[in-house]
């Protein structure tokens, strides 16, 4: 029988790392993006995607922070399934949940602008492959295709 590495930690471990994972860096990810959008959007030519005027950056990003708690924990229970039965979960499930995490939340909520819902969505599901890049890189969870 083979001896199980102490340095290993389980599969619940890995769950629960996955959901703080989340929690922290999902909304760093989207603070980041706003702030980043606000600054340089004017520079690279996207005014008709922004407000007029412009809010202030750091107030944007911080309540971009706070409003994207709750979806990136939407985005941590569609994959925590898959964690706890293989310790990993892959690039594309990871999209998904980001996709769908912030969908869901956004419809929910009431969302000001809904033809921004697509571009929204797919930069929640490109913030969400980062968290799991960022899980991955720390070894929270397990490198490799997921099965």
């Amino acid at each position: 029988m083979a001896k199980a590495n102490s340095n290993e930690p389980g599969n619940l471990v890995r769950a629960m790392w996955v959901f703080l994972g989340y929690m922290l860096v999902g909304p760093f990810f989207a603070g980041l993006t706003v702030a980043a959008a606000l600054l340089l959007g004017p520079v690279i030519g996207m005014q008709r995607w922004l407000p007029d005027p412009l809010p202030e950056a750091g107030a944007s990003a911080v309540a971009a922070f706070v409003w994207a708690a709750l979806p990136s924990a939407l985005a941590a229970v569609i994959v925590i399934p898959k964690v706890i039965g293989s310790g990993r979960f892959g690039w594309i499930e990871a999209a998904v949940a980001g996709v769908v995490g912030f969908a869901v939340f956004a419809i929910l909520t009431g969302a000001p602008d809904r033809a921004m819902l697509p571009g929204l969505s797919f930069v929640a599901g490109l913030a969400s492959v980062g968290v799991q890049q960022a899980m991955e890189a720390g070894r929270l969870i397990r490198g490799g295709e997921a099965s």
